[in-house]
């Protein structure tokens, strides 16, 4: 078996870097005597910069890379390539396969599934009262934004890089570029990315620095940074062309080594019949974009509705908003992000910041961090070593299997070759010589105990991950539908905080997007949102119109105040979405249908339906519930007002008419009573009669239970009534409709008045009967 593989970095000095450690001292000490640059990017402070960044950049790419050796490590894993060269190439010289049973990649596509399929929602709240509506503008204009840049999808990119290994990235910023949005949102790849690993916070707000770089075509770098030509040029390397710019320092498994594993050759264009990669050269640059914070005393708003904006010359949009709104200025130190690019010999270009955020353009998205040091690494990292040893105890199962031994006396065979080639045969023929001892040996039970042991390997990934078979939806010893549910919510908890960092990403990205666009959307512009079933929401911004005294206003000025970027709560998983979800609608068939459908309306919040808002919008419209989550206009909250007006008046209405025809009911009665009490005393004056006090005694009973049935009757009309009042149309007439149900609610209490009537006037029909029968019996003897 090889050797355990080496994690060790060794890295060759790099261009420049022992220039600048051999002659620092001596450009210091002659800058004074030497002659002022034509350009200030090469003037002492200048260079002082460049050897301090290039310094924080070895720093970080010495201290990092062994991570980030492992952090690449993690991703071939779950590209299937998790075998070590050299053992690989002893198996195959054994005539053995290197298998791979990949139970990481399961694992990692379930994590980012989820994510793809229960998306974060956000929207933007506003500071003062007076910006509700400027604030749901900007939540149009942000999801346009979005809309446009496929954030959506760069989302998942980068969470993907995090699940894998450990940090993604996404950047925020502006380009020059007529042909597209000037706001651009776009995932960048990890392998490109350094930061201070000093920081603390997830948002890298106290971190120093963040370097990114690109290899980079000498024209194109020269049309970039046309006053320093000759510093790229300088800059420049010949380069084999590749399809990717890999990492110096991470390349675990080198293209070439691969290739001799599978049985290749070494280029890559060389399967597909054409020339041989290393012919094509390239003349490339590579630059190293810097942002870092450098303590500065800089100019910020104090008050107003820009309060907290960093005053610069350059953003033109906050200088005429401050002239429109007003706002105090104040001077003070603060740690202002600047922006450089440059070559491992030249700065190119070196400024501060133009960003209002005074943020780092790029937001990381984690997965997990050590608590030693801070450095990242995704779910891989935890199970890769159980997924090693279980490919390795995968082939050698194999080999087990595979193999005979052979127990026999010396001379038993003639020839041993024959022998050995016959015994490896499933049908073949051993001749032994008589006497001679010779036994063939299979050793199942080494085999049967190494599989056991890749059985408790794929259960121990499943357990240190956090994913099961339930969440993957295969076959388990679990039954019952509450059972899958519990390992399946199990699964949800244990993978809550890389979902959790990516709602933290979300939010920073957010406020950096909404900082982007109050400070860059300054021209006139119509956004496009896509609603439901396709329908199209048109949104003007910054639209001048002319005052009457000849003044222009900006309707929808989106530059003119400040709001803030909110998430929506958190997002519950799948399986609890679902239980909550089913349990809503299971409690409201048990309810009335008034308040069912207010329930319903509710359990789409948790439900997986693609078109869940618009079904909760149809409901509220029915019940004429308001939606929470929609700000009303001024119009709509004066309907609003009107419709609960009249919906209290007609509540009070069809109490009053429920109350009085109970009155009636119930004086007719008490009258009855009285009839009734007055009969009994003369029915006992004289000799008892049982058959009268029992009809008497029948009469008031069912008086009773009139008055009761009145009251049960009254009361579930008034409830429906209510129900229909609370039920009315937003968009009709409230007048027209207070009269409908006014009308409809007397109608009703007539009915059931008239039907109690019917009963108690039967009831003094039946009293009448019994007093002229009282009327009519013989006197008592004297």
């Amino acid at each position: 078996m090889a050797e355990p593989l080496d994690f060790s970095i060794k890295r060759t000095t790099a261009p420049g870097e022992d220039y600048y450690r051999r002659q620092a001292e001596s450009m210091e000490l002659n800058a004074s005597v030497t002659e002022q640059p034509s350009n200030p990017l090469d003037d002492a402070a200048a260079r002082k910069v460049h050897r301090r960044l290039l310094e924080w950049y070895y720093h970080e790419k010495d201290r990092q890379s062994a991570n980030r050796l492992e952090m690449a490590m993690d991703s071939d894993f779950y590209d299937n390539l998790q075998w070590d060269p050299q053992d690989a190439a002893e198996l195959q010289s054994r005539g053995q396969m290197p298998l791979v049973y990949n139970e990481v990649a399961p694992m990692v596509d379930w994590i980012i599934g989820t994510e793809r399929r229960a998306k974060v929602d956000w929207r933007v709240l506003p500071r003062t009262e007076d910006d509700v509506q400027m604030a749901d503008v900007k939540t149009k204009v942000l999801k346009y934004t979005a809309d446009v840049n496929r954030v959506t999808f760069n989302r998942s990119r980068a969470f993907a890089d995090a699940v894998k290994v450990g940090v993604g990235w996404l950047d925020d910023g502006v380009r020059d570029d007529p042909t597209q949005d000037i706001i651009y949102s776009k995932y960048e790849d990890w392998r490109q990315v350094l930061w201070d690993s000093t920081s603390y916070d997830l948002d890298l707000s106290d971190a120093r620095y963040l370097f990114r770089w690109r290899w980079v075509d000498e024209d194109i770098a020269a049309e970039m940074f046309p006053s320093r030509v000759d510093q790229v040029r300088e800059a420049v390397e010949d380069t084999q062309h590749r399809t990717t710019d890999e990492y110096e320092d991470e390349v675990w498994w080198h293209p070439e080594e691969r290739a001799q594993l599978l049985g290749t050759e070494a280029t890559r264009t060389g399967r597909f019949g054409a020339a041989s990669v290393g012919e094509a050269k390239r003349r490339r640059v590579k630059l190293i974009e810097a942002q870092y914070r450098m303590p500065v005393k800089a100019r910020l708003v104090s008050s107003g509705p820009l309060r907290g904006a960093f005053v610069d010359e350059r953003d033109m949009a906050l200088m005429a908003a401050l002239n429109r709104v007003g706002g105090s200025i104040i001077e003070k130190l603060v740690m202002r992000v600047h922006v450089a690019v440059f070559t491992d010999t030249h700065m190119l270009a070196m400024a501060p910041s133009v960003f209002r955020h005074n943020r780092f353009t790029l937001t990381p998205v984690w997965c997990y961090r050590r608590g030693s040091d801070r450095l990242p690494y995704g779910v891989i990292r935890r199970v890769r070593d159980i997924q090693q040893d279980l490919n390795k105890r995968a082939s050698k199962a194999l080999f087990l299997l595979n193999t005979n031994q052979i127990i026999a006396d010396e001379g038993a065979v003639a020839d041993w070759d024959v022998a050995r080639d016959e015994v490896s045969r499933p049908d073949g023929v051993v001749l032994k010589k008589p006497g001679k001892e010779f036994a063939i040996r299979r050793d199942t039970d080494a085999a049967t105990g190494q599989i056991s042991m890749m059985t408790l390997a794929a259960q121990s990934i499943q357990k240190s991950a956090g994913v099961s078979d339930e969440n993957l939806g295969r076959r388990t010893n679990a039954v019952s539908g509450e059972a899958i549910k519990a390992r399946q919510l199990q699964g949800s908890v244990v993978t809550t905080e890389p979902f959790d960092n990516l709602r933290f990403a979300v939010q920073v990205q957010g406020e950096k997007q909404l900082v982007l666009a109050e400070q860059f959307y300054t021209e006139e512009k119509v956004v496009r949102l896509t609603g439901a079933k396709g329908a199209l929401e048109w949104v003007k911004v910054n639209q001048p119109e002319v005052q009457a005294d000849g003044t222009v206003r900006f309707i929808n000025d989106i530059t003119a105040s400040m709001a803030d970027f909110m998430v929506a709560d958190a997002d519950y998983a799948g399986t609890l979405r679902q239980v909550m979800f089913e349990s809503l609608n299971a409690m409201a068939m048990r309810l009335p249908p008034e308040v069912a459908l207010r329930l319903m309306a509710m359990a789409m919040d948790y439900s997986d339906l693609p078109n869940k808002d618009e079904i909760a919008r149809e409901i509220r419209q029915i019940t004429g519930q308001p939606d929470p989550s929609v700000e009303p206009t001024p119009e709509e909250a004066q309907q609003l007002a009107q419709q609960q007006q009249m919906q209290v008046e007609a509540l009070q209405m069809q109490r009053e008419q429920a109350m009085l025809a109970l009155e009636e009911a119930r004086a007719k009665v008490r009258e009855l009573n009285a009839r009734a009490a007055k009969l009994e005393a003369e029915a006992g004056a004289g000799s008892p009669d049982g058959q009268m006090q029992a009809a008497i005694d029948q009469v008031r009973a069912q008086a009773a239970q009139e008055i009761d049935r009145l009251s049960d009757a009254l009361r579930k009309a008034n409830a429906e009534l209510a129900a229909r009042t609370i039920q009315a149309n937003k968009d009709a007439d409230v007048a027209i409709e207070r009269a409908r149900i006014e009308a409809a609610s007397r109608e009703r209490v007539a009915e059931i008045q008239a039907g109690s009537d019917r009963a108690i006037d039967q009831l003094s029909r039946r009293l009448a009967e019994l007093e002229q029968r009282m009327n009519t019996r013989p006197a008592a003897p004297a």
